[in-house]
């Protein structure tokens, strides 16, 4: 895949076709299923030797997107123009499964990370969800308003309980609570298309664009790093982060193998102060993560504070190395409400707030 630490790009397929979505298997990891769309090869393909030969399951007519039951192998939902379909057994036969959309454009489809026959899908004004394995769709609602909003992908982080993101042409939709409402954060790229959320690194994602490459996000979505390199084609279509934690990148030449598990992240530019970071999930119902930045060794003291200003929980009063550093907040005992946390480190102090949802 890579012999110079994951800072380079290796084509897996050497042909001109689209490959308009590419995942393993949640169920068989060692399976990657792949989507080919506007081409005489159109359909559903998968590969069992790590991406270096595919297999035609079923042609299907210019397919968007597809989806995994979290629970139950061989379940697929696929999207295209014109609604959704099903399929329980793996891919060999589909069913349509429209009742309750809004619409039948639909442009992406993402099964819920935890919950069996429960799954979201995006259209042009709208995200809907079912919990039946498409034979019902309600609405719950969309991002209505925001200029060059142009939705593309949807995607559910699989380390945040009702975590989801919705890729628009120049920005990056996120809702902590399944849907109901939404922040905006602006992306350095613009024509954004996929996204991935890394497998065990909550926050951690990846965000890919026509023409710009892929983006990196440490902190869901807040601030971004382009790890473009050397990729052999900018047209980037479909991400994905395979069994070893390699991203995997459908283009327009092809599919390419990043290898970043090995080092540092690339092109990450060092702070040269310190820096507290929003922490996340937020809001939180039990527990979430606080990261922050140190440029050298510094003795540190973060505490969280109430409204009152009163002092609820000391995380770290020591003196700390150099480099990035997170801690837990263990909210599970606070009532519901807002909360302050603050990072005293030599001359460095900021304070952010916190939410306690229960």
């Amino acid at each position: 895949m890579t012999d110079d630490g994951g800072q380079s790009w290796h084509n897996k397929i050497a042909s001109n076709i689209p490959v308009s979505f590419i995942s393993s298997d949640p169920h068989d990891p060692a399976t990657l299923f792949g989507l080919v769309s506007d081409s005489w090869s159109a359909g559903l393909y998968n590969s069992t030797d790590d991406g270096e030969s595919w297999h035609l399951i079923n042609y299907l007519p210019n397919p968007r997107r597809m989806a995994f039951d979290a629970e139950l192998p061989g379940h697929f939902y696929a999207c295209y123009a014109d609604g959704i379909q099903t399929s329980d057994d793996y891919g060999s036969h589909f069913v349509d499964a429209n009742i309750g959309l809004p619409a039948l454009d639909i442009i992406d489809v993402k099964a819920h990370g935890n919950n069996r026959y429960e799954a979201y899908a995006a259209g042009e004004a709208f995200v809907a969800r079912t919990t039946d394995f498409g034979q019902l769709w309600e609405d719950v609602g969309g991002l209505f308003g925001l200029e060059d909003y142009n939705p593309a992908r949807i995607e559910y982080e699989p380390n945040g309980p009702d975590t989801l993101y919705v890729t628009t042409w120049a920005y990056l939709a996120r809702s902590f609570d399944g849907g109901d409402t939404w922040e905006y954060f602006e992306t350095p790229t613009v024509h954004n298309v996929p996204i991935a959320c890394h497998r065990t690194k909550p926050g951690k994602i990846f965000i890919g664009s026509i023409g710009g490459g892929v983006l990196m996000s440490n902190d869901a979505g807040e601030t971004f790093y382009d790890i473009t390199g050397d990729l052999g084609n900018l047209n980037v279509y479909s991400l994905d982060i395979d069994i070893e934690g390699k991203l995997l990148a459908g283009t327009d030449n092809g599919i390419y193998i990043y290898d970043f598990t090995t080092g540092a992240d690339p092109g990450l530019p060092l702070p040269q102060t310190a820096v507290l970071s929003q922490n996340y999930p937020n809001p939180f119902n039990a527990s979430t993560k606080i990261s922050f930045w140190l440029p050298d060794s510094r003795l540190v003291n973060l505490k969280v504070y109430d409204l009152l200003g009163r002092e609820v929980q000391t995380l770290v009063n020591d003196q700390t190395v150099e480099g990035s550093h997170t801690v837990t907040f263990d909210g599970a005992d606070f009532p519901s409400g807002i909360y302050f946390y603050r990072l005293e480190a030599g001359d460095f102090a900021d304070t952010k707030i916190l939410t306690v949802l229960k």
